[in-house]
């Protein structure tokens, strides 16, 4: 402490002219001292110039301890099926902000009755700030692996993914996401690309995968330029999966389809993300989460009752993490209320059906999002106002942990701080996974 008074006593003239010119000039000003922000030259641990400079500071960083798996609990009584809700971008101010939003600070959202909750730790193999390809790949394959990969180790090599490993045990898979189907999170259950934005690849994997039911928007996905689509391969996968998927449009569809159809099922209901601002005639087509997980669950319960052991549902909120890189509560608010009634449905149907486990938790922090005194420095006051702190566009994403709910049987090893690669381990423990019988899909 008596250094950093003795610097700052023979630097206050250079330090006050600093904060005088302000910004950039006065930045290089401190710069100039060999200080960076005033703590380079005082600190021993950090290293000459500035900490703005990434690669410098993260030099400095301890590599820390390798890895452990959190040690599970024996799971008595096993689930037969799994309900994932990947609240994608929401940690717990996004919780919070919704459930202010929604009611005020007395009121209860659909995680608050779970009675079992945790902390997850969501850093990728490369980075302190981990992007959905990454994270969602730790919770498919129970491994870290680098920004922007999914369904593949660091040196690029396949990892066996959770819908492919319950396959061989008689489960039926779904995925569910808001946005594009081929969109990073549910494209880690199907898919195995050393870029996530390698679509084209992406949603054939996805289509040749055994996940039955995939349900979203992307429709563009599967057309070429020359359609109005965004494929770059001339391909008009639309009219090629038609002779191994029923194709859904609308959510007309979804409640007059036959479930007596044991084939695959592809619900394409916008051509870009569902609720698309630019497209609000449309919408009327779209159906909501809720209603997406309605039909899977419906689905999977007619494979059960022929033969299949039970069912995986993935379900992505996908917008919540795009109202955090926007910047906008209004928009977080309306996907917060789309995800909060989708887990409302699969809390309904668990408690009707004991052997399910509904697990809800996040795969990263987006925004930044503060909720502070509407008036700075007041705390008496109940007025709040909700504020970001990153930028708007790409690049918005934060280290911070986030939430973990769970309900059901092997919800006990959902509790303490668990790594994002602990929950696949969960979910693999969750199961009766004893007997490998062979696809019930054959």
């Amino acid at each position: 402490m008596k250094k950093i008074f003795s610097f700052l006593k023979k630097n206050i003239l250079v330090i006050a002219i600093s904060f005088s010119l302000g910004g950039f000039a006065g930045y290089k000003v401190l710069e100039s001292l060999g200080i960076a922000f005033l703590m380079s030259s005082i600190g021993d641990s950090l290293p000459e110039g500035s900490i703005a400079d990434k690669d410098v500071f993260l030099e400095t960083l301890p590599e820390g301890q390798s890895l452990v798996q959190k040690e599970l609990i024996s799971v008595d009584k096993k689930a037969k099926n799994i309900i994932l809700l990947i609240g994608d971008g929401m940690s717990l101010s996004q919780v919070s902000s919704y459930r202010l939003l929604k009611g005020g600070p007395n009121e209860r959202i659909s995680v608050d009755k779970f009675p079992i909750s945790g902390i997850v730790l969501t850093h990728s193999e490369d980075a302190i700030v981990t992007d959905s390809a990454s994270s969602a790949t730790a919770f498919s394959t129970g491994k870290k692996t680098n920004n922007g990969a999914l369904g593949l180790d660091t040196d690029k090599k396949v990892l066996e993914n959770f819908t492919e490993i319950i396959n061989r045990y008689g489960y039926v898979s779904s995925l569910i996401s808001t946005s594009e189907i081929t969109h990073a999170t549910p494209a880690a259950y199907a898919s195995h690309i050393d870029l996530r934005w390698k679509t084209d690849e992406i949603s054939l994997q996805m289509m040749d995968s055994d996940v039955m039911t995939i349900l979203g928007g992307g429709r563009h996905f599967f057309l070429p330029e020359d359609m109005g689509g965004k494929r770059s391969d001339d391909l008009n996968l639309l009219e090629k999966v038609k002779s191994s998927h029923t194709v859904l449009t609308k959510k007309s569809e979804l409640e007059s389809f036959n479930y007596s159809n044991k084939g695959k099922v592809v619900g394409l209901f916008a051509d870009e993300a569902l609720r698309d601002i630019e497209t609000p005639e449309n919408h009327s087509f779209e159906p909501t989460s809720s209603e997406m997980l309605d039909f899977a669950i419906n689905r999977s319960e007619h494979f059960n009752k022929n033969g299949c052991t039970g069912f995986f549902v993935m379900v992505e909120g996908s917008q919540v993490d795009w109202a955090g890189h926007a910047n906008d509560i209004n928009y977080l608010k309306r996907e917060m209320k789309d995800f909060d009634e989708a887990v409302n449905t699969a809390m309904d149907y668990a408690s009707n059906n004991q052997e399910t486990l509904v697990i809800v938790t996040a795969d990263h922090e987006t925004g930044g999002l503060l909720i502070e005194p509407a008036t700075p420095t007041d705390y008496t006051a109940p007025e709040v106002k909700f504020s970001f702190n990153t930028g708007i566009g790409y690049g918005s994403h934060t280290g911070v942990p986030v939430p973990v709910y769970a309900y059901g049987p092997g919800s006990e090893n959902f509790t303490g701080t668990l790594d994002n690669t602990d929950i696949f381990f969960a979910m693999i423990e969750a199961l009766d996974l004893e007997s490998n019988t062979g696809s019930c899909l054959n």
